[in-house]
């Protein structure tokens, strides 16, 4: 019994050493380093399933990506979405403010709230991507996830209003299944 307790205590030692590893001098815990391994966009993109071709379409054309981490094809993946993001808000606004554009009180309402949204969730992706950057994975993907709610949220408080259709339906689908790509992949790293 006594030579367990001589083992425990030479072995604990080395946990305590590495459990401080783990932690960052101000006390809390340190990301752990994403895996330092090259994926190809075909094998990310396979995580996405049915938006397999849109990922490859996104993707592709990112120099960064063609010799990129999981980490590296997240980010890529996330500033698609923040682009999208930002030109819709950018057309919801430019629609808002033409007079050309025949819109009813409700569908005003409908652009100036997706507007909101759309502007919500630019931000989020770049709190996403700086996270994401930091080490901060779980955060990341949950602000990704809080960014395709405010699209959700647009499309659901506009279906009733018949004239959203030509206006928002594609680009809300665009934006949601960039956003679910950015969280398949973000699967991949391995921390």
């Amino acid at each position: 019994m006594a030579s367990s307790y001589a083992a425990l205590g030479a072995v604990l030692p080395l946990f305590l050493l590495a459990g401080d590893a783990v932690l960052d001098p101000s006390g809390s815990p340190a990301a752990a380093p994403p895996s330092t391994g090259l994926l190809s966009i075909e094998d990310a993109c396979k995580q996405s399933a049915e938006l397999y071709d849109l990922c490859m379409e996104t993707l592709s054309p990112d120099r960064s990506s063609l010799t990129a981490n999981a980490a590296g094809l997240t980010r890529a993946a996330i500033l698609a979405v923040q682009k999208n993001a930002s030109e819709t808000a950018t057309y919801l606004s430019s629609i808002d403010e033409d007079d050309n554009v025949n819109k009813t009180a409700q569908l005003q309402q409908c652009l100036e709230d997706c507007r909101e949204r759309y502007e919500a969730a630019v931000e989020q992706m770049t709190d996403a991507t700086m996270a994401l950057d930091m080490g901060a994975y779980n955060e990341s993907q949950t602000l990704v996830a809080a960014g395709q709610a405010e699209v959700k949220l647009c499309q659901r408080g506009c279906q009733d209003v018949p004239e959203h259709r030509s206006v928002l339906v594609a680009r809300n689908t665009e934006v949601d299944r960039l956003c679910s790509i950015a969280l398949a992949i973000a699967k991949l790293i391995r921390w």
